[in-house]
């Protein structure tokens, strides 16, 4: 049987928030999230998360079924948590210790390590031109592991050993119990290191890739390791048939679908499930949340497009918002200053430019003018709109909801429509025109007369 346990408990005073350090998102997704699926991915029959700043909140998160809780009263170092997470351990196994600030760990790093881990007592080490910040790993003449040292404990010597503790365990649980309890906080910050666990001897596993053990103390790291996650998955969806033209500035979730063919420009956020489509373009400055995007569809620059489908062979954008609930059926227009919510637009109707358009349905090939809007509420309720296949809507059109325009009608600019509108019919509201001779001209001369 194998154990995970995930120390999470600590303060991160460096991130200078209230929040639990392992909550704040890297890439789109919660620090221990990474963790958790490295865990699971590695084979852990039973996960132990060790809490403590904030254990409510992540509690509540990680909550699941192959996942316990255990919490540190008091943060007095790595081993202490660990102490924390005995009573929950199995009498017999093996036991993986990891941190849960460390989001670019991978499972098949995990897996490796414990496959090639034959000792009672195994860690896993980097080799590093910066080992600023982390314990050295101080060896014998003949190679083996003699101990690990924090660098605030380290001489002069020790501390210019490129190979670093990266803070990732594997034990036999008879073995880690039995150690656990002998270590003390005789060291310079009076804590009880978890490091102190190899002094009764233990493995090495050389690790290639540094990076997978970066953790995550302050924002400056949150924001690096976010950029490493953000750039493999770039990396991926090229590989894949994407193109991107500066996979540098590719921001998205690791949950995103993206089909081949399609080209996305720098600055553009995918988030939140969002599946696009192929032979797509995207422009710089989008945010896609929670939406589906079909095949051939153009997302011009600045658009943001949230809990809404955009069908095949649409256009939208640029400066278009389209709100939750906005269905495009496909061949659609949606221009710049569009504004859309709860409405479906039938296939080829188009909305071009400063139209707002919420709780409404329209049918197929309806045109929407400049400067239209659906009066949706009225103070109190949400109405609907209904507008029928063959519709022309005039620019300056106020619809006053509930409202239903029958197939085929046109409606004439500037009107204001509060009435059903019957197929094929004319419906205009205006004032009868005035024109009066010479006074135009009156207004011009008195206005300039007063200025002088």
């Amino acid at each position: 049987m194998l154990t995970a346990v995930i120390l999470a408990a600590g303060k991160g005073t460096r991130m200078r928030s209230d929040d639990p350090k392992v909550l704040f998102e890297a890439a789109g997704r919660p620090v221990i999230d990474y963790v958790l699926d490295a865990a699971r991915g590695c084979g852990a029959d039973k996960i132990i998360v060790v809490v403590g700043n904030g254990a409510d909140a992540v509690m509540n998160h990680a909550e699941a079924a192959d996942v316990v809780f255990c919490t540190q009263s008091s943060q007095r170092g790595t081993a202490d948590a660990v102490k924390a997470a005995l009573p929950a351990i199995p009498d017999e196994g093996r036991v993986l210790i990891l941190c849960g600030d460390m989001p670019l760990i991978s499972s098949a790093t995990l897996s490796d390590f414990i496959t090639k881990s034959d000792s009672r007592v195994n860690f896993i080490s980097v080799k590093t031109d910066n080992p600023s910040g982390y314990g050295r790993v101080v060896r014998t003449p003949a190679g083996g592991v003699l101990k690990i040292v924090e660098e605030k404990d380290a001489n002069c010597n020790e501390k210019k050993i490129g190979e670093v503790n990266a803070g990732v365990y594997i034990c036999s649980s008879e073995e880690l119990k039995e150690r656990i309890g002998k270590i003390d906080d005789n060291n310079a910050q009076n804590e009880f290191y978890l490091t102190d666990i190899v002094s009764g001897g233990a493995s090495a596993y050389c690790a290639e890739d540094e990076r997978e053990f970066m953790g995550v103390n302050d924002r400056a790291q949150l924001a690096a390791v976010s950029k490493i996650l953000w750039r493999r998955r770039a990396d991926a969806f090229m590989k894949e048939g994407v193109s991107l033209l500066d996979p540098d500035a590719f921001y998205c979730d690791a949950d995103v679908k993206i089909g081949r063919d399609t080209v996305i420009y720098p600055n553009v956020f995918i988030e939140k499930e969002s599946c696009i489509g192929g032979r797509c373009r995207i422009f710089p400055g989008v945010r896609i949340t929670a939406s589906v995007i079909e095949d051939g569809c153009v997302i011009k620059d600045n658009t943001f497009i949230e809990g809404s489908t955009v069908g095949e062979s649409s256009s939208v954008g640029p400066m278009a918002h389209l709100r939750p609930g906005s269905v495009l059926t496909g061949g659609n227009k949606i221009g710049n200053f569009v504004e859309t919510k709860k409405t479906v637009m039938g296939y080829g109707s188009k909305a071009s430019h400063l139209t707002y358009l919420g709780d409404a349905e329209l049918g197929r090939d309806v045109n929407v003018g400049c400067g239209t809007i659906t009066c949706n509420y009225d103070g109190f309720s949400k109405h609907r709109t209904v507008v029928g296949d063959g519709v022309f809507i005039g620019s300056d059109v106020q619809l006053v909801a509930p409202v239903n325009v029958g197939r085929g009608a046109l409606i004439a600019a500037g009107t204001t429509v509060t009435k059903d509108v019957p197929e094929d019919a004319l419906a205009i509201s205006r004032t009868s025109q005035e024109n009066k001779e010479g006074m135009g001209k009156a207004i011009t001369e008195r206005n300039k007369a007063g200025r002088s």
